[in-house]
């Protein structure tokens, strides 16, 4: 852009040389005191500021597209980091997705083994209540048989007492058949002896 300000302002010169040294061949006069030589050398000047102008403006541009450019490439960068990350979560997202869909599975099972828990604990809770009520029961029979097995001892011991009465009664009566029978035999002899003596 800079070299084609410079052709256009270089050619605008030649223009304005070769116009003033038409017009001095013509007139004679000289140049610094042609209207025209100072308007065209004004614009001359006024181009050539521009030109300046353009150029600083030309770098400032440059300046500014190899920063654009930097910002562009650094931008490129980030969104090529970006898009690794957006992947890099993309990848997370579908892991952390496939976590749920198995502590979903799981909490269902869970689920299911504490219904099946609560059921079982149900059923126990049934049967302890039947072995309290089991036991209620057995202790009510221990209670009968251990006031009738006290009972019979009783019995039992009225019993050996009675037994004990009885065998005494039983000695004293045997001891009482043996005096009974040396008795007889007595009296037999006597009666014998008084036989014969008879005799």
């Amino acid at each position: 852009m800079i070299k084609s300000v410079r052709v256009v302002v270089g050619v605008v010169a030649t223009i304005s040389l070769l116009a003033c040294a038409g017009c001095t061949r013509t007139t004679g006069k000289t140049l610094e005191s042609n209207p025209e030589f100072l308007q065209i050398k004004a614009s001359l000047d006024e181009s050539q500021r521009r030109n300046t102008q353009l150029a600083d403006d030309v770098k400032k541009l440059d300046s500014a597209r190899a920063e654009a450019e930097s910002k562009l490439a650094e931008t490129v960068k980030t969104r090529n980091g970006l898009q690794v990350q957006v992947q890099e979560l993309v990848t997370s997202r579908q892991n952390l997705e496939a976590k749920v869909d198995e502590l979903g599975k799981a909490r269902v099972n869970l689920e299911t083994r504490v219904n099946d828990l609560a059921k079982s604990r149900d059923d126990l809770q049934k049967m302890v209540e039947s072995l309290v009520d089991t036991r209620g029961v057995l202790e009510k029979q221990v209670a009968n048989l251990t006031k009738a097995r006290n009972a019979a001892l009783e019995d039992a011991r009225s019993a050996q007492t009675k037994v004990d009465v009885l065998n005494d009664k039983l000695k004293a009566q045997t001891q009482q058949m043996v005096d009974l029978q040396d008795q007889i035999k007595s009296v037999r002899t006597v009666l014998q002896q008084l036989q014969q003596k008879l005799e």
